[in-house]
């Protein structure tokens, strides 16, 4: 601090040893000076004219009175393209390429860029519905096809175009050997089980399945129960079936304690089937005795197992009468569609239209909200069916 307070002084001893600076020059000789120094010298700037802004002003409101029509214009123009492709996608067909990944490999609908869908379709029905009614199918040849998962038989209808097919060649068993091989059943979350080992004809309404001798198809009651399950669903169009062995004999499957019935006529009530992808399929499942209409519709309430669900949500209860081969269902209390999830609300419509229709009915619903829902008129009976859970064949 000593020598700190040392060296303080010593600057202060030298600062005041140092000679004073002064200027002699009078004031106007520095101002004469600064006069003449051209740093200082600066052109002075013009005075920025008032009016100026004043006709900006008026030069941006010209403009923006003339960009806002156009730009009004043609937001509506967009809203009303964009109104015009909705309403054209829900009135026309639609074209599509299958896509086999997860939830989309089992549309219910398939569509092809190279192929022209029946113009009934509209792109509604094919992404909701579960059902190909009778009068959407009348430009399309039908392919119905029991596949299989995990031991459970999904009948699916596959759409063909009229015009890739001969039509003295348009039965089930015919298109059945023709398409049956290419279908793709792994891509659309199915186990490989077609086609059928051996060789498949037809006879006077009666399916004729000569079984090579390693057919497997009888190696227990289980499997048994597929392939029988997966014919019926398969020939819809034929009355019975018979197996043969390859001299053409009547062959008795080997397994002890089952019986082979040679009708293909399946009545049975419908319940919902969801794939692991979350893709939901109706399907016949027995449930109890469904010998009439009347005792499979009221058995569509309850499933006896977890393998399905009921398409009736819970709570919904209703009687069932016949008449004039209509099947009338009239809810005990009026029902509100539009309360129901939409997937719900159609699947359980069109799950009593299917099981009626395993009994050669067609269904009228009563005492319901809503007098339309969806494409179906429930004024009166609803449609007849041509085939389930409809997939467009590429």
């Amino acid at each position: 601090m000593a020598n700190n307070q040392w060296d303080d002084e010593k600057v202060e001893k030298l600062l005041h040893s140092v000679p004073k600076i002064k200027d002699e020059r009078s004031s106007t000789d520095i101002l004469e000076r600064l006069k003449q120094d051209e740093r200082l010298k600066q052109t002075r700037r013009p005075k920025m004219k008032r009016w100026i802004p004043s006709i900006v002003a008026v030069a941006a409101l010209l403009v923006f009175s003339l960009l806002v029509p156009s730009m009004i214009k043609q937001t509506n123009t967009s809203h009303e393209i964009g109104s015009e492709s909705l309403q054209t996608n829900d009135d026309f067909s639609a074209k599509r390429s299958m896509d086999t990944d997860a939830e989309v490999e089992e549309s219910s609908i398939i569509e092809s860029n190279d192929a022209v869908e029946p113009a009934a379709f509209s792109i509604r029905a094919m992404m909701e519905s579960h059902v190909l009614l009778l009068e959407e199918a009348h430009d399309a040849l039908l392919l119905p096809i029991g596949l299989v998962h995990e031991a459970n038989v999904v009948p699916v209808t596959f759409i063909l175009s009229s015009d890739e097919v001969d039509e003295n060649q348009s039965d089930s068993v015919a298109l059945y050997n023709k398409y049956a091989a290419v279908i793709d059943e792994v891509g659309y979350g199915f186990d490989e089980y077609h086609p059928y080992k051996g060789e498949i004809s037809v006879s006077d309404n009666t399916v004729i399945h000569q079984l090579p001798k390693d057919h497997q198809y009888d190696m227990s009651t289980a499997t048994i129960s597929v392939y029988m399950n997966s014919m019926k669903a398969t020939f819809t169009d034929q009355e019975r079936f018979k197996v043969v062995d390859t001299e053409d004999k009547p062959l008795a499957f080997d397994y002890v304690g089952e019986e082979m019935a040679d009708s293909l006529e399946i009545r049975l009530p419908y319940f919902k089937y969801t794939m692991p992808s979350g893709k939901v399929y109706l399907v016949p499942y027995e449930n109890g005795d469904s010998s009439t209409v009347t005792e499979a519709l009221l058995a569509m309430k309850h499933a006896e197992n977890d393998i399905v669900e009921e398409v009736v949500p819970e709570g919904v209860d209703y009687k069932v009468e016949v008449s004039d081969e209509i099947a009338i269902l009239t809810f005990d209390e009026s029902v509100d569609l539009n309360a129901l999830p939409q997937n719900e609300a159609l699947e359980m419509i069109e799950g009593f239209m299917l099981t009626a229709n395993n009994y050669g009915l067609q269904i009228q619903l009563n005492n319901t909200e809503q007098e339309h829902y969806n494409k179906y008129d429930l004024t009166k009976p609803l449609p007849k069916i041509a085939g389930a859970n409809p997939i467009w064949l590429p």
